[in-house]
Parts: C-alpha cells; structure tokens; sequence
C-alpha cells in the first residue's frame, strides 16, 4: 500500500461485513457467469515483439510436488515445480528467456511459473531512507533469506524515495546500487523481482511536482528501462496503483490517458518484460464509468493488478477474475495485508477491520484460497519484516500463524536454512 495510507489500509473502514468465507467466491462465479462484469475488450497476452511463446522444454524433469497456487487444482497433479518452471528465465541471458503470459497464467519457455511473493518495505530502518543506505545488502539478504525460509519466489521492493525530504534524486548511484544488489541476491535464491515504479510519484511530490502528469514519467521509465531491459529474473513492472477513483467521466479519461502514455512509453522503452499498470483498490466505486475495465483493458497492459485489504475487495474478487478472463490476461494480486492488533491466528475482537471480523492467517487463507479457485496467477502480501507492534501489517515467525498461511501457499517448498546463517527475527 502507499506509505501515507498505511492507517487505514487502502480506504476509510466499513463496519460490519460478513466473516471470510471461501465458499462464498462459489456463489460470486454463479453470479458473475450470470451478470457478466461491464464491457469486455481485447487485449494481448504478451509484450508487442517479444514474438510467440516459447515450446516448453521437454529436457526438464517433470515431478509430482509443490506446484504452488493457481497452477492446478491438486497439489499432486504431474505437473514441473514452481522451482523447475522458472529455472530457464531465471538462468536466462540478455537474449531471454523472459517470463510471458499465456492469457491466465505466467509462463517460462510456455510452463506455468506461479509466482508467491511479499512487498520489500525496510520498516525498522526507517523506510525510504533506508535506500539510499550503502549498508542496505545486509538487511536485504536477511529479508530474502525469510522468503526463502517461506518458501516464496516474488518479491516487490518498493518506496525508495518519500515525499518530504528534500535532495532526492531519480539517479543516485546508492539507490540503483542497492536495487541491483536486490536483484542479484533474489536471483540467487530462485526468487523473481517486481521493478515496482510507484516510489517516483513521492520523489516528484518532494520536487513539488504533480504526479499525475505523465510527460514527467517519461525520462525516469526511460532510465530504468535501460539498465533491467535485458534483466530476466524481472518478473514484470509495475507503474503505480491505488489511484483515486475517478467520480466523472473527465476524470475516468484524464487517468486513462495516464496509464496510457506510461505503459506504452515503458513498453517502448522495454519490449522484453510484462507491465502492469499498477495494483487497484476501491474497485467496486463508481461502477457506471468502468474505469478500472478501460485501464486494465490497455494493450500495453499485460497483468490485471489488484490489492485486498477489505470484505469489499475479497467479495469482488469473481468479478475481477472474470474481466481478466474475458481480456485474457492474468491476475495478480499485488498486494494484501492486515496490521497485527486484529490478531494471529484468531480475531482480536472490537471493531472489524473494513468489514472484516477475522485474524490474519483468516484474512491471508481467505486471499490466497479465494484467489487460487478463480485463477490467480500471483500473490504479494505486504509485508515482510520483524517489526512487531498493533500498527506493524508485517510478517516473520513472530507472527506464527499467519507464517504458517504464508509458507503452506508458497510456491517453493520452504528452505531449511537461510543463506545467511542468521536467524530470521532475533
């Protein structure tokens, strides 16, 4: 979520709701196959010249283990791993092979890759400051060394500007430095790397400048783009989500050309990877414009983003999953948390959070099982860290039982030991 939305978690809280029930997204397939969802519109299901998608590779083993959600429906179906899957783009050159997407799923040389992951937010140490730290490595290892130990593959590293302090710069050499450190580190373990590009939109309002005019993204896409184009344990970009829903058709037209202008100037400037425009929230406001469907409708838009953070978003998950479907491009929910004070493993009690009268490791189960039936093709949970406090949404062993959620959905199977040889939370 936005740092300056972390209180409220992605909106204002709606009280009562229903408890988290799965079955409940059987009900919402009934009535999406019904009602429909808004206007469909095609699209691509792969970067424009990135060319057909690859044959699979019939020299890697196939095995009957650990498939990781989305990418069947028993967890013993004679399928590759997660793991093997992904090896090729992993391993791969400047040449590829680079992650695609087959319409509902992604895919490594035409093998589905299901992708489980966490936002990389570096809370105790401060946040975005923490970016522009030559120090950083250490923490950044003991972060993936917790994936790792959770068995996860994606990781999104976010906000490495803030919007307040003064000096920042789109080029510091620390901050790219770091950032390919992330990246080399998480290719070592197995793991795939979202290049999240939301953190600019605080580096422009620290300048301030207005974010929302596209032509000042432009020379900062151009500039990532050139240093991770050939980069293939990206698994995609990510532009900036959480926008405000628009309330007028003006608005509705004024974000879709936003959208435009920086996906295509990304899918210019990069043809190798996927893009999604960003994850979305309050996607259920002002339905009669079909904002969201025209944005996620973009050619230049390869994944449909979304964040879970209410009942609202969990009951709204069918209908997502069924535009998605009829654009033929996948989903991922890119981000989806709780704070600690509603309780671990059971509801805290008091008053819900956004509709939602449940502990963690409900909410996150709810998420991860909701999303594996519709066809989810990825799951970024914010977020993981040691910190502890009622406020904290992050997560470690000292939140037992939703690590236990967590690591049972994970994708790989989980690590026996951390390549650093530290604990995890000391």
């Amino acid at each position: 979520m936005s740092v300056s939305h972390r209180g409220r978690s992605g909106g204002v809280l709606r009280p009562g709701g229903p408890r988290l029930r799965a079955s409940l997204v059987a009900i919402g397939l009934v009535l999406v196959a019904v009602g429909g969802c808004g206007t469909s519109a095609a699209g691509p299901t792969r970067p424009a010249g990135s060319g057909a998608t690859d044959p699979p590779d019939s020299s890697l083993p196939r095995v009957t283990e650990r498939v990781g959600p989305g990418q069947g429906s028993s967890p013993t179906a004679t399928r590759l791993t997660a793991a093997d899957a992904a090896a090729p783009c992993l391993a791969g050159s400047s040449a590829g092979p680079f992650l695609r997407t087959d319409g509902s799923r992604l895919t490594c040389t035409g093998n589905p890759v299901p992708l489980t992951g966490f936002t990389f937010y570096p809370a105790l140490l401060g946040g975005a400051k923490a970016w522009h730290d030559p120090s950083f490595p250490s923490y950044i290892d003991h972060v993936l060394d917790m994936g790792a130990a959770a068995g996860q593959n994606l990781v999104r590293a976010t906000d490495q500007w803030d919007s307040h302090a003064g000096g920042q710069t789109a080029d510091d050499p620390i901050v790219w430095s770091n950032m390919d450190y992330l990246l080399a580190a998480a290719r070592k373990r197995g793991v795939f790397v979202v290049i999240d590009l939301s953190a600019f939109r605080w580096l422009l309002m620290s300048q301030g400048a207005d974010p929302s005019q596209p032509d000042l993204w432009i020379p900062f896409i151009d500039q990532v783009a050139a240093r991770y184009r050939d980069n293939t344990a990206i698994a995609f970009y990510s532009i900036v989500g959480e926008p405000k829903p628009p309330t007028t058709a003006s608005e509705s037209q004024a974000l879709l050309g936003f959208y435009r202008t920086t996906s295509e100037a990304l899918r210019a400037a990069d043809p190798n990877h996927l893009i999604t425009v960003g994850g979305f929230n309050h996607m259920e406001d002002h339905p009669e414009l079909g904002w969201w469907q025209a944005i996620d409708a973009l050619a230049s838009n390869d994944i449909v983003g979304v964040k879970t953070y209410s009942q609202h978003d969990l009951d709204l998950m069918p209908a997502i999953s069924a535009y998605a479907r009829s654009v033929g491009k996948p989903v991922v929910d890119e981000e989806f948390g709780m704070p600690q004070s509603f309780g671990d493993g059971t509801f805290a009690g008091g008053a819900a959070y956004n509709g939602l009268a449940d502990g963690r490791a409900a909410f996150f189960d709810a998420v991860y099982s909701s999303g594996s039936m519709l066809g989810y093709a990825g799951f970024i949970f914010w977020n993981m860290g040691c910190e502890m406090g009622p406020d904290s949404y992050e997560v470690s062993p000292g939140t037992p039982a939703v690590w236990a959620v967590v690591a049972r959905y994970g994708a790989l199977p989980p690590a026996d030991q951390v390549a650093s040889g530290r604990s995890l939370c000391g």
